[in-house]
């Protein structure tokens, strides 16, 4: 029997184009996908595959030039950017391939920059904070610099920051293109953790074929067309040592 569940993510005929003077840019043509709650799934493609320009528009970060998006069962489409902006701040967290981390503050300060302009209660802001540093592992790290931290537990804190706010989806944008292969695949084996054990929807965006092995289902863009989209069947799985399982 089909499920009834309703997708986190659904896009219907989405297209986006850049326009520059008189030149336009088409860079999405009728994208159409479902992403259900729980999944980790890959939009892997090549440079200027339309994959980056994609996972804006589904984080908020953007928004599509026509078709329509749902994010859960909400029509998004028409949003203005204070909606988009609120959606943003409270349904989905972000991992960058560069960190995006604030180098003279602390790991602990770092986690709590999206509460900043929140209603989260001040006095449960470090709560909220520590909970998560501890999710990926950090806590005797909570009061360094980040910029005394190494590559891989930098990307840890990027991930302890997407998930403060317990966001419906992570997007996790090139997460390991900054890091050598083993801390790269140290950090895929923690997200692989936050799925299989505590259930969180992941959206990853790469083009590299054994960092998207490491998830369930993989959409492949080219020329802003969705052109494949098939289950994992032999998942890469590794230890938080970055070693195989």
């Amino acid at each position: 029997m089909k499920s009834q569940r309703t997708p986190i993510i659904k896009t219907v005929e989405l297209t986006k184009e850049f326009v520059t003077g008189d030149l336009v840019t088409s860079v999405l043509h009728g994208v159409n996908c479902e992403i259900m709650p729980g999944e980790f799934v890959a939009i892997m493609g090549p440079s200027g595959s339309g994959k980056s320009t994609l996972m804006h528009i589904l984080g908020f970060l953007d928004t599509a030039t026509s078709g329509q998006y749902f994010f859960d069962g909400r029509d998004v489409s028409t949003l203005n950017e204070d909606e988009l902006a609120r959606m943003r701040g409270e349904q989905v967290g972000f991992i960058f391939q560069l960190f995006n981390l604030l180098p003279k503050m602390s790991v602990l300060e770092n986690v709590k920059v999206p509460l900043l302009y929140s209603d989260v209660p001040v006095a449960e802001r470090n709560t909220l904070a520590r909970q998560a540093i501890e999710e990926v592992g950090l806590t005797e790290r909570m009061g360094s610099l980040t910029h005394q931290l190494s590559g891989g537990e930098r990307q840890r804190v990027a991930i302890a920051r997407a998930l403060i706010r317990k966001p419906k989806v992570i997007f996790a944008d090139e997460p390991t293109g900054n890091l050598d292969s083993k801390t790269g695949a140290q950090v895929m084996a923690l997200l692989e953790d936050l799925h299989c054990k505590h259930g969180h929807t992941i959206v990853l965006v790469t083009h590299e074929t054994h960092t998207a092995e490491h998830t369930e289902r993989i959409i492949q863009l080219r020329d802003g067309v969705i052109v494949a989209d098939t289950p994992v069947l032999h998942r890469r799985t590794v230890n938080q040592d970055g070693l195989k399982k």
